[in-house]
């Protein structure tokens, strides 16, 4: 539907002159939309990813020296994008391959030097060098150990970030409306960067706080409209807009 001009007449020397009306300026939304929500939701990007998981679990088993977990990466195609941590006991690699990337995290007996437990983890928090191999940049090979690899290592950021969680899950309670999960945010001091859903039974958003970024997963009943499930989870798949944000916080923390 066309919106009709409004003239406003004014007197000007006896003369009339009709002029159109100045249109309201509105206040933009700090929030945006994801513009394909699958590419960023977690809780899609997770089930879509759980195959993959498990096939790189199984490929890298225990029992092998250091040197195996390289090559065999390199055998399935995988990138090491970043190398977090390289000692004696323990091995931390960032692996990506097309729009997928994972934390291999292998630790080693001290004696035999051969792995004792590998896990594979979601790659919350990625090295620079993980970002841009994701927008299909080139990437060679790290030349050392990742600088301040505590930013980006999965084992250390999940202990700083646990209790962090927890008040979120805590004070984001079920059997409210929609509306309260948007001012609890608020009053939390959260930016929600991304509303990935916003449906009548299920809304998602991505948060943001200094360099701290969650996503908000709320399932709703259909008839009473209120949460009935509640989910606080690592934002592995960031939307522009939570990256932007994540990014002005680091700029202004480098400026300091």
């Amino acid at each position: 539907m066309k919106t009709k001009a409004v003239l406003i007449s004014i007197v000007l020397g006896g003369v009339i002159v009709s002029v159109p009306a100045a249109r309201p300026v509105l206040a933009a939304d700090s929030t945006t939309k994801a513009g394909n929500p699958g590419d960023f939701s977690d809780r899609d990007r997770m089930k879509s990813s759980e195959d993959e998981k498990k096939q790189l679990e199984q490929a890298l088993k225990t029992g092998e020296e250091k040197d195996f977990y390289r090559r065999e990466l390199d055998k399935m195609s995988w990138q090491i994008t970043a190398v977090n941590y390289n000692k004696p006991d323990y091995l931390e690699y960032e692996i990506v391959k097309g729009p997928s990337t994972y934390e291999v995290q292998v630790t080693f007996d001290k004696n035999s030097r051969k792995a004792n437990k590998v896990d594979v983890e979601w790659n919350m928090w990625k090295a620079d060098a993980t970002e841009r191999a994701l927008k299909g940049q080139k990437v060679d090979y790290p030349r050392g150990t990742t600088s301040n690899a505590s930013r980006y290592s999965e084992r250390d950021r999940m202990k700083s970030s646990k209790n962090e969680k927890t008040k979120l899950e805590q004070a984001l309670k079920t059997g409210e409306e929609k509306d309260f999960y948007r001012r609890q945010l608020e009053k939390m001091g959260r930016q929600i960067t991304s509303v990935n859903y916003d449906k009548p039974d299920y809304v998602e958003y991505e948060i943001v706080k200094g360099p701290s970024t969650y996503e908000v997963q709320l399932d709703f009943d259909k008839n009473s409209h209120k949460a009935n499930k509640l989910s606080v989870t690592y934002n592995g798949w960031k939307a522009d807009a939570t990256n932007k944000a994540l990014k002005a916080h680091q700029d202004r923390q480098a400026s300091r």
